[in-house]
C-alpha cells in the first residue's frame, strides 16, 4: 500500500525585521534594579526551559508528544512491520512513525530545506541520517521492506533498503528532464508523488516543464514507471485533459498539477487527478480509465453519489488500505474524507463541521489536513498544518478511527503570546537580545510584543511596559514607549537599560522613564554606507560606558556623560586586520560583550557572501588592542571545531538582510559563547583556546531538555549569569548549567 499528497505550495513567510526600524519597549510592569534577588538556583538539568513554550513545528524525535515535524511534510506510507514511512520534505528527511506514536528519522537531513543559504550537500547516498535529500515530497514501501522516495528538489528517485542504506535507483542529481532510459541516464523532473506494486515496480508522478517558456509552464503531468532493475518508461505524458488555470495577472498561464498516486495488492494504480478533478485507475499494461467523477470543464464540486454524479475539488491526497479501499483527502469546503468504492460511487467518511479556532488554539481535524494515511489497524493519518494562523503556526499529524476522535497527535502547535507568569505559564512573541543584571534579574527584549520582559532567577516573567503599544513613541514614561525591532540591549552596574534603535540610544532608568542617551545619526551617515548603516551591537561595563557597533566596521564608545569617539576601525576602510584600535580593520560588526577585565568582544565577517571576509570573533583589551579570537577570516562560515586558529564560525544565515545572527556572552572565567542561527546550536570559545559545539545538534529544530548538547530551535540572544548560560529561543528562554 502507498500513500500520496497534493503538494500546496506554500510561502514559508519569514518576517525579517528590518534594521532600519528598531525603536524600544513598553511598559510598567516593573522598574530596573530593585534589591538583589537570591542567587539563581541550578538548572535541574544541564539543559531546561526556563520560561515560555518551546513547541511548534520543527526536527524533533521522540514520542508523539514532543516530536515535532516540519511545516512542509510530504506523502505518507504503510510498511509491512506496520510503520507508517513519512516524507518530511521541509527537514530534507524521511521520518517513521511507530504503532505506538514513537517518531524516529529513518534518513536524510542536514540543512532544513528553508535555509536556502547553505552550502552543505543536499544530495548524498549513504547509510540512514548520514544520507542525504532535498525537500522529498513522496515515499512508498515495498512488501520486502524496502522504501522509495520522490527526492522532488534533486529530480531523482531514491531507494532505502531494510537495512537502511540509501541508493539512487533513477535519474541525474540536478537535471530536470523527461528522457526515457536506465538508471542515471534517465531524467525526472521534480518527482512529487510515489507508489510501488505488487511486483516492485515503482511509480512516480511529475511536472513537464516547457523548456520555450520563461517561467517554465508545465506543458503535461506524466506518470512514469521504474522497474526494479531501475529501469524508466513513460506510462502516460500528459495525464490531465484540463489545465488548471493559472493565478490571475500580468503572467499567468494554465499549467497541470502532477497527479497523486496509490496501488492497491493486485497492482492497480490510482491516480488523484486534481487538474481533471477525478480520480483514475490503470491496469498493469498501463491502460487508464476514469473512476470516479466526470472530466468536464467546471466540474470542481463536492457532490457524493453514482461514480458519474460524483465531483470533487482539489484533490490532496489518495490512500489505499489493506483491503484495497480508496480514499481520497479533497480541498474543498475544508478538507473531508472521501471513499471511493469500486463501482467508482463516493462517500464521505469524516469532514470537519466548522472550522473555529478551539480552546487550544487549532481548529478541528480536516479543517486544514494537506496528507493522508492509512496504517495496518485501518486508522486515518492525517497532517495538517497552517502558518496563516493569527493565534498559532502548527504541523500535525491526527490518527484516528473511521468514525472517531484522533486518539494520537504527533507534533506541537506554537504557543505565542503576551503573558506574565512563572516558567511555562509565560509567554513570549520572538524573544530576541539578552541582558543580565548584577542583581540576577535577565531582560528580554521580547520583538513582536514590542515589550522588555524581564525574568527572575525562578523563572518568573514580568513585563516593562505594555505589548501592543504603537512604535511612534520612544521616549517617555516606559508605559507608554514601544520596544519594537530586535536590535540589542544592555545594562550597566547602576540597573541602567541601554537598548539601541536604529542610530540612537535609549536609556531606561530604573524608575521607568525612557530617554535618548545618545544620537550617533552624525558619526554613522560620515561613514561610507554598507548595506543598512545602523547600530549592530552594544555592550556596557559596569561604570556605565556603551560600546556601540555598527555594519560599517567601526566601533564607537559612549562615556556615561553621552559623549561619542570613535573607538576602534576605520571609518574609510573596511578589512581584516588586527593591531592597535585605531589601524585595525573590522568587517561587518554584529554583537558585543564585556567581560570583568573590561575586554570587548565582537561578532565580525557578517555577510561574508559580499564582503569575502569570513566569521571572527575579534577581541579589543582596555588598551586598545585588537586581535583575532577564534574563526577564519580567510576561509567561508562553517561549522568546525578544534583550536581557535582553525575553527570556523557562523555568524548569520546568510539571507540578504536578517535579524537571525549570533550574539555573544563570557563567563567569569573568560569563556566566550555564541549563538549559531544557521545551524541551530551554540559555540564555545574556551579560555584554553579550544572551540567546541557546546549546546544543540546541527540543524536541529525543537527543544529537548536533559544532558548536553540537547536540542535547541534557533538560538537568538544570549547571556551568562553566574554559572548559568541563558538562551532565548522560538518562543521561551532557556538555562544552560554550565560546565564547571
Amino acid at each position: 500500500m502507498h500513500v500520496s499528497s497534493f503538494p500546496t505550495p506554500r510561502l514559508r513567510a519569514r518576517l525579517l525585521a528590518s534594521l532600519a526600524v528598531s525603536v524600544l519597549a513598553s511598559c510598567g510592569g516593573g522598574s530596573g534594579e530593585t534589591p538583589a534577588p537570591p542567587p539563581a538556583p541550578p538548572a535541574p538539568t544541564a539543559l531546561s526551559l526556563l520560561a515560555g513554550s518551546a513547541d511548534g513545528p520543527g526536527f524533533q524525535d521522540g514520542p508523539a508528544a514532543s516530536a515535532k515535524i516540519s511545516l512542509e511534510t510530504g506523502g505518507m506510507a504503510l510498511t509491512p512491520s506496520g510503520d507508517v514511512l513519512i516524507a518530511d520534505a521541509g527537514n530534507n528527511a524521511i521520518r517513521k512513525l511507530s504503532p505506538t506514536g514513537q517518531l524516529t528519522t529513518l534518513a536524510g537531513g542536514g540543512p532544513l530545506r528553508s535555509d536556502t543559504s547553505s552550502t552543505e550537500t543536499r544530495y548524498l547516498d549513504a547509510p540512514g541520517t548520514a544520507a542525504r535529500f532535498q525537500g522529498p515530497l513522496g515515499v512508498a514501501a515495498d512488501a520486502a521492506g524496502n522504501a522509495y522516495v520522490a527526492d522532488t528538489g534533486n529530480h531523482l528517485v531514491r531507494k532505502i533498503d531494510a537495512s537502511g542504506n540509501v541508493t539512487t535507483l533513477a535519474g541525474k542529481a540536478g537535471v530536470c528532464g523527461n528522457a526515457d532510459g536506465a538508471g542515471t541516464a534517465a531524467t525526472l523532473c521534480s518527482p512529487t508523488s510515489i507508489a510501488v506494486d505488487k511486483d516492485g515496480n515503482v511509480y512516480v508522478s511529475e511536472w513537464a516543464p516547457s523548456t520555450q517558456a520563461l517561467p517554465p509552464v508545465p506543458t503535461g503531468n506524466p506518470i512514469r514507471k521504474i522497474t526494479p532493475a531501475g529501469v524508466v518508461s513513460t506510462v502516460a505524458f500528459k495525464v490531465s485533459q484540463i489545465p488548471t488555470p493559472g493565478l490571475t495577472g500580468l503572467y499567468s498561464p494554465s499549467f497541470y498539477y502532477p497527479v497523486q498516486l496509490a496501488t492497491d495488492s493486485t497492482g492497480t494504480l490510482y491516480a488523484a487527478d486534481p487538474n481533471d478533478h477525478v480520480v483514475r485507475k490503470f491496469t498493469p499494461n498501463g491502460r487508464a480509465s476514469v473512476l470516479s467523477g466526470t472530466v468536464a470543464e467546471g466540474n470542481a464540486g463536492q457532490v457524493d453519489g453514482a461514480a458519474s454524479a460524483a465531483r470533487f475539488g482539489v484533490l490532496q491526497a489518495i490512500a489505499v488500505d489493506r483491503s484495497n479501499r480508496v480514499f481520497v483527502l479533497d480541498r474543498h469546503a475544508g478538507t473531508p474524507l472521501r471513499e471511493i468504492a469500486a463501482d467508482g460511487s463516493v462517500s464521505t467518511v469524516r469532514r470537519a463541521q466548522n472550522c473555529d479556532f478551539g480552546a487550544d488554539g487549532l481548529p478541528p481535524v480536516f479543517c486544514a489536513g494537506t496528507r493522508l494515511g492509512v496504517d495496518a489497524e485501518g486508522r486515518f493519518l492525517v497532517a495538517e498544518n497552517s502558518t496563516n494562523s493569527a493565534r498559532r503556526t502548527y504541523a500535525l499529524i491526527h490518527r484516528s478511527q473511521r468514525d472517531g476522535a484522533a486518539d494520537l497527535q504527533v507534533g506541537t502547535a506554537s504557543r505565542p503570546g503576551w503573558a506574565d507568569g512563572l516558567g511555562g505559564a509565560a509567554r513570549f512573541n520572538s524573544p530576541g537580545p539578552l541582558a543580565m543584571g548584577k542583581s540576577g534579574m535577565l531582560y528580554v527584549r521580547d520583538r513582536e510584543n514590542g515589550v522588555l520582559r524581564t525574568v527572575q532567577p525562578d523563572g518568573t516573567v514580568g513585563t516593562l511596559g505594555k505589548a501592543g503599544n504603537p512604535c511612534d513613541r520612544f521616549t517617555g514614561p516606559i508605559a507608554d514607549v514601544a520596544f519594537c525591532g530586535s536590535s540589542p540591549v544592555a545594562v550597566d552596574g547602576a540597573g541602567n537599560l541601554y537598548a539601541a534603535g536604529f542610530k540612537n540610544i535609549l536609556k531606561v532608568t530604573p524608575s521607568g522613564n525612557v530617554t535618548v542617551f545618545a544620537d550617533l545619526s552624525a558619526q554613522l551617515d560620515a561613514i561610507p554606507p554598507f548595506l543598512l548603516e545602523g547600530i549592530t551591537g552594544l555592550a556596557s561595563d559596569d561604570a556605565g560606558t556603551l560600546y556601540v557597533s555598527s555594519l560599517q566596521g567601526v566601533i564607537f564608545k559612549v562615556s556615561t556623560a553621552g559623549a561619542i569617539s570613535l573607538f576602534a576601525g576605520n571609518p574609510n576602510a573596511r578589512g581584516h586586520a588586527d593591531g592597535p584600535a585605531a589601524s585595525a580593520q573590522f568587517s561587518a560588526l554584529g554583537r558585543m560583550a564585556t567581560d570583568a577585565a573590561g575586554n570587548l568582544y565582537v561578532v565580525d565577517g557578517r555577510y561574508q557572501n559580499i564582503t569575502g571576509v569570513g566569521p571572527t570573533i575579534r577581541k579589543i583589551t582596555p588598551a586598545g588592542i585588537v586581535s583575532t579570537l577564534a574563526g577564519r577570516a580567510d576561509l567561508p562560515a562553517g561549522l568546525v571545531d578544534g583550536p581557535t586558529a582553525s575553527a570556523r564560525l557562523t555568524v548569520d544565515t546568510g539571507a540578504a538582510i536578517t535579524d537571525s545572527v549570533a550574539d555573544l556572552a563570557v563567563d567569569a572565567k573568560g569563556n566566550v559563547y555564541l549563538t549559531d542561527p544557521r545551524h541551530r546550536v551554540v559555540r564555545r570559545i574556551g579560555a584554553d583556546g579550544q572551540v567546541s559545539t557546546l549546546v544543540g545538534r546541527p540543524w536541529g529544530k525543537g527543544f529537548a531538555a536533559g544532558d548536553l548538547p540537547g536540542l535547541i530551535d534557533e538560538p537568538a540572544g544570549i547571556a551568562v549569569g553566574g554559572s548559568t548560560l541563558f538562551i532565548s529561543t522560538s518562543n521561551a528562554v532557556a538555562a544552560v548549567k554550565l560546565p564547571q
